[in-house]
């Protein structure tokens, strides 16, 4: 009987090779099949690569070349067979009986919810919505508002300047002068956008942050009117128990000035009623007549009245949140609570 030629062993054990990887029904047995036909040290085909150079030099180019092969076909092997039990085990573990997952779904961001709740107040109260650059001159953001440019809100370190002119702004108020130079009265508007200063970003300040001016500038406008416009801003936006203060302020641009407060009746789940604290909501007053003339209305005719909120502020207040920074930190955990 002649003796079994260096080739055909290798294909036997081929399949003798591939058998065992079929038939491996764990990681383990799988494991054990791979040293024993690939294994460094006790592979039996990788014995026979270990041995080509005791093998007649006109033999090795062809069972080289097969020994080869049959490892990477059994390499493949064992990686298919690998990842079907993997998948298996997963597949095993699957509740079937879970719900699906649904499609995901965005919201507004808290910030914006609360600018659209703003506008839709004062929208039903009569105002109109306006924008301005947010580029400006120092015209519009200082001098026309009737701040003296070596004020220290007009100082570097608290306005970002581009050149020595030109600015970013750093309130929304200069959107005031431009609606007053553009139109006649009567006025009654919002303007909601960014402003920038030189703030530190921590738990109550942030460089750049949303703010929302109001205007009213008529004829006849009185501090009675400034003061039940806001009222029932506060009483329609935080609920009709709320209370609202006025306390004496300075801004350059309004005289007399007030810092306007709410103190808010929450009912809990349980049905109890529980009263808050005293909280800051924004600045405002009558429109200083300087301001008045500076966009060429006569002050002895015309009076109205201005604020300035921070929308993010009364995000903060209305759900509790401490940290102005986590509105910014676009955690999806965080901000989808406020989707609806």
């Amino acid at each position: 009987m002649s003796e079994t030629s260096p080739i055909d062993a290798l294909r036997a054990l081929e399949a003798e090779a591939l058998e065992a990887v079929a038939e491996a029904a764990d990681a383990s047995a799988l494991e054990g099949a791979r040293i024993a036909y690939l294994g460094r040290s006790e592979g039996r085909i990788s014995a026979i690569l270990r041995g080509l150079g005791s093998m007649p030099a006109e033999e090795r180019p062809a069972v080289g070349q097969e020994a080869n092969r049959v490892k990477s076909v059994v390499g493949e092997a064992l990686e298919a067979r690998a990842a079907a039990l993997q998948g298996g085990s997963a597949a095993s573990s699957e509740d079937l009986t879970l719900p699906a997952r649904g499609p995901w779904k965005g919201g507004l961001h808290p910030i914006t919810q609360a600018i659209d709740e703003i506008w839709d107040i004062f929208r039903d109260l009569g105002f109109s919505r306006a924008r301005g650059p947010e580029a400006d001159s120092v015209w519009y953001n200082f001098e026309a508002l009737n701040t003296p440019l070596d004020h220290p809100a007009a100082d570097e370190q608290d306005t970002l300047y581009l050149t020595d002119s030109v600015l970013l702004r750093s309130h929304t108020s200069p959107v005031q002068i431009r609606t007053m130079e553009a139109y006649e009265p009567p006025i009654r508007i919002v303007a909601p956008g960014w402003v920038y200063r030189r703030d530190t970003y921590d738990a109550t300040h942030t460089p750049a942050f949303m703010q929302i001016e109001g205007l009213v500038i008529d004829e006849g406008v009185t501090f009675v009117d400034f003061k039940g416009t806001l009222a029932e801003f506060a009483r329609r936006y935080w609920g009709p128990d709320t209370e609202v203060r006025f306390r004496p302020s300075f801004f350059p641009f309004t005289e007399p000035s007030a810092e306007v407060d709410v103190k808010r009746v929450i009912t809990r789940p349980d049905g109890t009623r529980e009263e808050t604290d005293w909280l800051e909501i924004m600045g405002a007053g009558m429109v200083d007549p300087a301001v008045i003339a500076n966009v060429g209305y006569d002050p002895e005719r015309y009076t109205g009245w201005a604020f300035g909120m921070g929308p993010a502020r009364i995000a903060m207040l209305k759900h509790g949140v401490s940290d102005l920074r986590t509105f910014f930190e676009n955690d999806v955990r965080f901000l989808s609570q406020f989707s609806s």
